[in-house]
C-alpha cells in the first residue's frame, strides 16, 4: 500500500463567489489523446483524468469525487458526462432568470450547486448523454455548446427576458447547442417534460409521491447512484465504513475553509481522511506563473516560482486530493507515493498527523488533460500537479481577473490570498 493511498484521494470571499475555474487559451484548443494514464501510487480510487474545455471545472472536480466513492462501492469505474450536468446548470440559469440582462451564460460555480443539480437532476454516463465524449479526453461539445448558446442570449432566440421564460425554448436551443440525439432528447422529455414542469425532487400535492420516473432511461436518481466512503467517529477514534448513494453523501460530505487560524489543524483533517482513502476536493487559487514546466519542481505550483515571475494569469480552480508529502516531528521525510504497511507503519502514519508535523505539498488530480506540454505535470504522472504549502498559505498577489491580459501594471494587483480556500470532508473527519 502507498503512503499516498494510506494517507490518501462558500465562506471566504473568494467562495462566495463561483469558481471561474482558471484556464489559459490552450484550454480551448483541440484534444489531442483519447486516454488518460491513471495513477498507480495512490490508494485513493480515482477515475481517469479528463480535460476541461470550458470553465466548469467545478463540474469535473464533483465527478472526480462522486466517481472515486462508486468505485469503492462497486468495484467498478463509472465514467460520467460532466456535459449532462452542465446542461441543466445552463437551463437553470436561463430559465430561472438567474442571468437576466445578461448576454453570456456563467460557466462558474461551487460544490453546493454541482450537489444541488444531480440531486436535482441526477447523473448520466457520457456514453448515453453525448457519446463522442466517451470517446475523448476533452468535450468539444460543451465547447461548441457554449458558444451558440451565447449568440442566442446575446441575439437570437433567448435574446429577451420573455424567451427565457419559455422553458419549452430553451430546451430547444440547449438540446440544438449539445447536439443532443433524437432518443436523448426523448428520455429527457419522458423524465422531465417537455418544459421541464417537474425534476427529480418534484413531488404531487395530494400524495406527496415523486412525479418524475426514471424508468427504462439512461437518467440515475442520485439516490440510486451507489456511494461508498468513511465516517470518522471521533468518540471511538476510528473510521467507520459506510455504503450509501450520492444523495446522502452530498448532504453529508461539508466545506471546511482553510482561515488563518486553524490551518495546521485543517490540514490533519484532511490528512486522516486521505489515510482512509477518501477522494478530499479542495478549491483553490491558480496563478499559472506558479507553475514549473521543468526542473526540480516541474509539475508543482510554488511560491518559489511565482515570486521569481510575478503574477500571471489567475482565477479560482476545483479540483480532487490524491497524496502529500510531509516530513515527521523526527525528521524523516515520508515522500509521495511512499509504500507504507497500514499496520507495520502505524506509528509513522499517526507521526505523520502530529501538530508539528510539517506538510511540503499535497498532490492533486486536476482537469487539465493528462499529457499536456503546457501544464507540466508531476514526472510519470499526466494529470497530476504539486501544491505547495507556500502556495497554498501564501500570501499571494491577486490580481483583477478580468483584467488578465492586462500589463501588470495595470491589472490591480492590491489584494492577497490565500492558495487553498477550502477542502470538502466526509462526516466527522
Amino acid at each position: 500500500m502507498s503512503f499516498l493511498r494510506s494517507l490518501v484521494a462558500p465562506s471566504l470571499l473568494a467562495l462566495a463567489l463561483s469558481t471561474g475555474c482558471a484556464m489559459n487559451t490552450a484550454d480551448r484548443e483541440e484534444d489531442v489523446t483519447e486516454g488518460a494514464s491513471e495513477d498507480a501510487i495512490s490508494d485513493v480510487p480515482q477515475s481517469v483524468v479528463e480535460r476541461q474545455s470550458i470553465g466548469n471545472c467545478w463540474i469535473y472536480a464533483h465527478a472526480s469525487w462522486f466517481e472515486s466513492m462508486y468505485l469503492t462501492a462497486t468495484g467498478n469505474q463509472y465514467d460520467s458526462s460532466q456535459s449532462y450536468v452542465t446542461y441543466w446548470h445552463w437551463f437553470e440559469q436561463i430559465a430561472n432568470g438567474e442571468i437576466d440582462g445578461e448576454k453570456e451564460i456563467s460557466t462558474g460555480g461551487w460544490f453546493r450547486t454541482a450537489n444541488y443539480l444531480v440531486k436535482t437532476y441526477g447523473v448520466a454516463a457520457e456514453k448515453d448523454f453525448i457519446p463522442t465524449d466517451a470517446n475523448n479526453e476533452m468535450s468539444n461539445a460543451q465547447s461548441s455548446a457554449l458558444s451558440k448558446v451565447n449568440q442566442e442570449l446575446a441575439t437570437g432566440r433567448l435574446s429577451t427576458t420573455t424567451a427565457r421564460r419559455n422553458r419549452q425554448l430553451v430546451r430547444q436551443v440547449l438540446d440544438e447547442a449539445f447536439g443532443l440525439s433524437t432518443s436523448v432528447r426523448g428520455q429527457l422529455d419522458k423524465v422531465f417534460g417537455k418544459t421541464v414542469a417537474r425534476n427529480l425532487t418534484t413531488r404531487s400535492k395530494t400524495t406527496g409521491k415523486l412525479l418524475a420516473s426514471t424508468a427504462n432511461t439512461f437518467v440515475v436518481r442520485a439516490s440510486a447512484f451507489p456511494a461508498a466512503y468513511k465516517k470518522w467517529d471521533a468518540t471511538q477514534k476510528k473510521s467507520v465504513a459506510v455504503k450509501t448513494n450520492l444523495e446522502v453523501a452530498a448532504n453529508e460530505w461539508r466545506e471546511v475553509s482553510y482561515s488563518s487560524w486553524n490551518r495546521r489543524d485543517t490540514q490533519i483533517r484532511v490528512q486522516r481522511a486521505m489515510h482512509d482513502a477518501q477522494p478530499v476536493p479542495l478549491s483553490w487559487f491558480v496563478d499559472f506563473n506558479a507553475l514549473a514546466n521543468s526542473g526540480d519542481l516541474q509539475g508543482s505550483f510554488s511560491k518559489v516560482t511565482l515570486d521569481k515571475m510575478g503574477p500571471g494569469r489567475q482565477g479560482g480552480h476545483m479540483t480532487v486530493m490524491e497524496d502529500y508529502e510531509v516530513t515527521l516531528p523526527s525528521g524523516e521525510i515520508l515522500k509521495a507515493g511512499t509504500t507504507l504497511d497500514p499496520v507495520a507503519d502505524k506509528a509513522k502514519l499517526d507521526a505523520a498527523l502530529s501538530p508539528s508535523a510539517t506538510i511540503k505539498f499535497f498532490r492533486i488530480k486536476n482537469s487539465w488533460g493528462s499529457s499536456r506540454l503546457d501544464r507540466g505535470f508531476v514526472p510519470g504522472m499526466g494529470g497530476y500537479h504539486d501544491l505547495y504549502m507556500d502556495y497554498l498559505n501564501g500570501p499571494l498577489k491577486q490580481c483583477d481577473e478580468t483584467e488578465n491580459a492586462k500589463p501588470l501594471a495595470e491589472r490591480g494587483c492590491d489584494s492577497s490570498t490565500a492558495g487553498l480556500r477550502a477542502v470538502y470532508l466526509p462526516p466527522g473527519y
